[in-house]
């Protein structure tokens, strides 16, 4: 397995883990009654921010674990350079995640226009980000075994 196949592998197990027990915090948090996430979109906007720094925090450490492993494992401490297959991948795997995205944006709009509270709108933002990284990471997976 090559190196960026096993760094997105490490990006998909961590972006779930991050999120869900992100998730799991803040509903315990709700359902002990800390916060009201009902019609509090000050608060929503709050959970939002921490997430991010929570989230960029976790995964660079996430990251040097999986550095620090992967060289003493393949015992070289060099990454590889990027060539031109190398972004060739990475575009078309961005281009499938932003229409993961668009198409999760459209849905939450949808779902807003009919009538569904303001807080799904954040609830499907924070799936539909999650997904869209998931076919980033994915994507760039299958196109370096495909042979792009």
């Amino acid at each position: 397995m090559s190196y960026q196949e096993k760094q997105n592998i490490v990006n998909i197990i961590s972006g779930l883990l991050v999120t869900a027990i992100y998730a799991y915090i803040v509903y315990q948090k709700q359902l002990a009654g800390e916060l009201d996430l009902a019609g509090d979109y000050k608060q929503w906007g709050l959970l939002f921010v921490i997430f991010i720094g929570v989230s960029v925090v976790a995964r660079v450490i996430i990251q040097i674990v999986f550095h620090i492993i992967n060289a003493i494992a393949t015992r070289t401490e060099d990454i590889p350079e990027d060539d031109e297959r190398d972004k060739l991948v990475k575009l078309k795997s961005t281009r499938n995640s932003h229409y993961v995205f668009i198409t999760g944006f459209t849905f939450s709009m949808i779902m807003l226009a009919i009538g569904w509270p303001v807080y799904s709108l954040f609830i499907i933002y924070i799936v539909t980000g999650l997904l869209s990284e998931i076919a980033d990471n994915s994507s760039q997976i299958f196109y370096y075994r495909k042979g792009v």
